[in-house]
């Protein structure tokens, strides 16, 4: 990466001498007859604006890109301070020993009176006010290329979590679940008329179904196929009939099953609805109408044509 760093270094001077060009224009045109004028222009706009160009880069790819990063205000300060003392030394030296007469002179002299220029600690506060303005304007820089630089690492690492979040709420309900299944499994398997054939059958659909929730690496991702997610969500309903056999569950698809869903969404939400259904008799019909872009899913007592429940869940093509 290192070949980067010239080809940066001269569009930040390219673009930082056409700002000082432009702002020095009036001037150079004003002056182009004059020699005086013109070289006191060049100097004072074009060459000292160069060199202030060159405190803001060291300033901003130098300086200040670790203090910044790791928020050492102190160091910005004490790094900036140092930086703006060199560049007032270097400016005093370039007036000093080339052109003192265009930098150094205190005004125009009467003549055949010696000229009069300043010494550095008369120089100073004006270079340093300048080098101030420099400093933050390289500072404001800074934090603009360090938010662009990270604000896509905190991006993905705030969906990271957010996806971790919603994965470990996923794998919490489902277990809460499971394990309520499990509760209610007990008089199945403790009745033998019931444990060889219905207690083993329970056992194998809870045992699909955990490893569906807890290992399958689908739902590693916020969506699933809903192929993979039906398949599943018809054992959970054949796990509840064995467990409610006294309610029973008739499933109604209409519709060609196709693109991707949120993982475990129509388990959660048909026993969100089965649980404020109660015992309800005569049995219970669920619903399922797929259309293009969502599935309808509705719960309602069969004895009534009213749907009780019905809730709209979002379908994704399968390239999301």
């Amino acid at each position: 990466m290192q070949h980067i760093k010239p080809y940066r270094y001269f569009v930040h001077l390219a673009v930082c001498m056409a700002v000082i060009l432009l702002y020095s224009f009036p001037q150079l045109k004003g002056g182009w007859p004059y020699p005086i004028a013109m070289k006191w222009t060049l100097v004072r706009l074009v060459l000292y604006g160069c060199i202030n160009f060159h405190l803001f880069y060291l300033l901003v790819f130098g300086l200040l890109p670790r203090p910044v990063q790791y928020k050492q205000h102190w160091k910005v300060i004490i790094y900036t301070l140092a930086a703006i003392f060199l560049f007032s030394v270097i400016k005093y030296a370039v007036g000093y020993f080339f052109f003192p007469d265009q930098v150094l002179l205190r005004g125009i002299p009467f003549i055949g009176r010696p000229k009069i220029y300043m010494t550095f600690v008369e120089y100073a506060p004006e270079t340093i006010k300048t080098g101030m303005g420099v400093a933050l304007l390289a500072y404001g820089y800074r934090l603009l290329l360090q938010w662009r630089n990270t604000a896509p690492g905190d991006r993905l690492l705030a969906t990271a979590a957010t996806q971790a979040a919603i994965r470990y709420e996923r794998m919490q309900d489902g277990s809460r679940q499971l394990l309520h299944y499990l509760q209610q499994l007990t008089p199945v398997l403790e009745n033998e008329q019931t444990r060889e054939k219905e207690g083993t059958k329970a056992i194998l659909l809870l045992s699909d179904l955990l490893r569906y929730m807890l290992y399958d690496k689908a739902l590693e991702k916020d969506k699933v196929s809903f192929k993979k997610e039906l398949l599943n969500y018809e054992r959970y309903l054949d796990l509840r009939r064995i467990c409610h056999a006294h309610q029973p569950l008739t499933l109604r698809i209409t519709g060609e099953p196709g693109g991707m869903i949120e993982a475990l969404r129509l388990q959660n939400t048909t026993e969100k609805y089965l649980q404020q259904l109660g015992d309800t008799p005569g049995g219970i019909m669920i619903a399922l109408h797929i259309v293009e872009q969502s599935v309808a899913l509705s719960v309602s007592p069969v004895l009534t044509t009213v749907h009780i429940s019905q809730h709209k869940i979002k379908l994704y093509p399968e390239y999301a």
